[in-house]
């Protein structure tokens, strides 16, 4: 029997407003040759260039830095120049010396002699007839050199062109083109007719058709697609890459604002360079545009934990520090300000009323993070006090002041489901809860229906707790076909199409049918019971297979796991007993996020002289010296999940509900109000758990809009794996 009872009459909270945001990480080249509308590949020729301080093995084609992390590095420039290469007799080679800027470290010498260098793009440059492209270049030469610049195909049509005459020191070259056919796989090729040389500091093409036309700007297509989200906010920009992986890689907000050419480049851990175009400015300039809140993120005086983590010493920590005051400087103060004028002089006189939110760091923990976060909150609370500000771990718990706290989320659709009440029992006088970063992932990377379910029971949850959840943005949010560092991502995108996962048309379900309260709402359904299998691994890496382990360890490091399939990294999935500190403790890891099972529990026995788990399908014993510590069922996984809000102004119920099981269901709904049998349902679903999307079938998976009338029983189907939307008059 399946039912939901709706309680108008009893509000258990507001609606809060700004549930449903994004977050944008320049992640599997989301910025340069994703978002950021920039169509040139290596544009200002550094992509190459080794990170400081970090040694490069050019046989592994990788990084080191200076703490240990190793990372891809396949672009060295002593091997090519990225993006770039030279045809018919040109010869050309990057210099160190007379380059555009003091930040740029690199520049192009070209000998054409009658030949020609192209640009790649991003897996091509895309072109439609019809629309404009507007190329510049920073160029000079010690005589009269003619070069033309043209878009064309690799079968060497020309779609468009112009000539320019390039004499003496730099100077900027434009002009705007036109292209006179559709081509998704184009070049930009500059050409010389002399064996003259031309140094190149600089080159750029844009699309003239950026959102809102901006010239510095974003891919229009994309945006459409973040902003149909009805997103309230933006977390930006990261991420890790906010951390780095060494002093020299962590983020820093003035090398991101200020004419384009002048930025310096950014190498980020996910192994590749930025260019920095898409800057802070821009962020800002986004949010006040699409009329939503800006989070901007600042680096703490630390780089990533989880790759050989460089802690900075407190100069450098200040330093950041001062980085992150000016940034919101930069943001808030007049344009008479010091700050306020450098934001002038990039074009915008007023300042951005858009950023709200300050997070300190980026999945940073323990007394490290504590001594940096603490440091940071008392000074920019002081200096800005009408900012939220939102701490990376528990820092209430160090006794630090903490307002908001971001919680990250990357597992399996089944931990998504079972963890759909872990705020039900939230202390409602502690922090608020930001889940920054969440994400079904284990068994669902190319983006499944089955993710997305799992997502949404967790959202219904979230949906019932927002007095205390206040914020959430689903991660990572782009996927670049043609880099791929991390995956599921809520877009997918080359350089001219793009699709969204099921995920997306979830969220967008959510987000478009919000209401303006939380009701009571009571369910009654089946539920699955949980199937656990796997080996007993031991702190040393024996694995024991079986579903019974005995024998004697020691009390001080007694670590072991059950129920251990075998995995790590964000694919792991294993159940820890461990016993520190005369606390026991039972925790389910499940990739990238953890949920504790049993509480912790004092352990009495001074002398460990044994110890027996043994294990069911959903069900384990624990034994020390044959006295039973821990006996646990896990807890089902229910078929039917669900929440109800109040929309005031349309005098309407909004139920969302998430049938999790294989099978259609029967529901008897009823309500405390009368309802109009007619109802409007929007149901997302598909024939299998495993379905997604892809450039071929982008909607193989996406919801669709019924009309139905409920009977006088009040029984209502719902289709098996499906999320639904249902909007009742009162």
């Amino acid at each position: 029997m399946y039912s939901i009872n709706i309680t108008v009459g009893e509000k258990l909270t507001d609606v809060s407003k700004s549930l449903y945001g994004l977050f944008f990480e320049d992640i599997n080249r989301a910025g340069d040759g994703g978002l950021y509308a920039e169509l040139l590949r290596n544009r200002a020729f550094d992509d190459g260039i080794i990170p400081e301080d970090c040694k490069y093995d050019p046989i592994n084609k990788t990084i080191t830095s200076p703490t240990g992390w190793v990372s891809s590095f396949d672009s060295c420039e002593a091997e090519s120049i990225s993006g770039w290469t030279a045809k018919n007799g040109a010869e050309m080679r990057l210099i160190s010396n007379g380059t555009l800027n003091e930040n740029r470290k690199r520049a192009l010498s070209v000998e054409f002699n009658g030949g020609e260098i192209q640009n790649e793009g991003f897996g091509g440059i895309p072109v439609e007839k019809g629309k404009s492209y507007r190329f510049y270049m920073f160029a000079k030469s010690d005589v009269k050199a003619k070069v033309t610049v043209c878009l064309s195909g690799l079968n060497k049509e020309i779609y468009c062109s112009h000539s320019f005459c390039v004499e003496g020191g730099y100077k900027r070259y434009e002009c705007e083109m036109v292209s006179a056919a559709d081509d998704n796989n184009a070049r930009l090729t500059l050409t010389g007719n002399t064996g003259d040389r031309v140094v190149f500091g600089f080159v750029s093409l844009f699309p003239t058709d950026t959102f809102m036309g901006r010239e510095n700007g974003l891919r229009n297509d994309l945006v459409q697609r973040l902003l149909r989200l009805r997103p309230a906010f933006l977390r930006f920009p990261g991420g890790c890459i906010v951390e780095g992986f060494s002093k020299q890689t962590a983020f820093r907000f003035k090398d991101t604002i200020g004419p384009v050419w002048e930025r310096k480049p950014h190498w980020l851990l996910w192994s590749y360079m930025t260019t920095n175009g898409l800057g802070f400015h821009e962020y800002l300039q986004f949010c006040e545009d699409a009329k939503i809140d800006a989070m901007y993120v600042c680096n703490c005086g630390m780089t990533c934990q989880g790759r050989c983590p460089d802690y900075f010493d407190d100069k450098l920590i200040n330093e950041f520090l001062e980085d992150a005051v000016q940034a919101i400087l930069y943001a808030l103060s007049p344009a008479d300000a010091e700050w306020g004028a450098k934001r002038a002089a990039n074009g915008r006189p007023e300042p951005f009323s858009c950023l709200k939110y300050i997070e300190i760091g980026n999945e940073n923990w323990g007394g490290e993070y504590d001594k940096r976060y603490g440091v940071f909150y008392k000074r920019l609370k002081e200096l800005f006090p009408q900012l939220i500000f939102i701490s990376t771990d528990h820092t209430e718990r160090s006794g630090l002041k903490t307002e908001c706290v971001d919680e990250h989320f990357y597992s399996d659709p089944i931990f998504f489901a079972a963890n759909a009440n872990r705020y039900d029992s939230f202390d409602r006088n502690g922090v608020d809860i930001y889940c920054g970063e969440y994400a079904s992932t284990i068994g669902c990377k190319a983006g499944t229906l089955y993710g997305a379910l799992g997502e949404a029971a967790f959202l219904t949850g979230i949906e019932r707790n927002q007095d205390k959840v206040k914020m959430t943005s689903y991660a990572p949010l782009f996927k670049n076909v043609d880099c791929v560092s991390w995956e599921p991502d809520l877009i997918v995108f080359d350089n001219h199409r793009s699709y969204v996962i099921p995920s997306y048309h979830m969220l967008k379900m959510f987000a478009e049918n919000r209401g303006d309260s939380v009701c009571r709402c009571d369910i009654v359904t089946d539920s699955e019971r949980r199937k656990e299998s796997g080996c007993f691994r031991l702190k040393d890496g024996t694995v024991i297979n079986g579903n019974k382990l005995s024998g004697e360890f020691e009390k001080d490091a007694l670590h072991i796991r059950f129920w251990d399939k075998g995995t790590d990294g964000e694919e792991q999935d294993h159940y820890d007993f461990t016993v520190e500190n005369n606390i026991s403790r039972v925790i389910h890891y499940n990739g990238w996020s953890s949920e504790i099972i049993c509480d912790d529990t004092p352990f009495g026995p001074k002398e460990l002289n044994s110890v027996e788990i043994t294990t069911g399908c959903d069900s384990f014993d624990i034994y020390i010296n044959g006295k039973e510590l821990h006996s646990c069922t896990l807890s089902p996984i229910p078929h039917l999940f669900g929440v109800c809000t109040v929309d005031n102004e349309n005098g309407e119920v909004i139920a969302k509900l998430i049938n999790f099981s294989e099978d259609k269901v029967q529901v008897k709904l009823s309500c405390d109000r009368a309802l109009d049998k007619d109802i409007n349902m929007t149901v997302l679903t598909a024939p299998g758990k495993n379905a997604k999307n892809t450039f071929e079938k982008p909607n193989a998976v996406c919801p669709y809009t019924v009309h139905t009338v409920l009977p006088d029983s009040g029984m209502l189907e719902l289709e098996p794996l499906s999320v639904n939307v249902l909007r009742m008059k009162i």
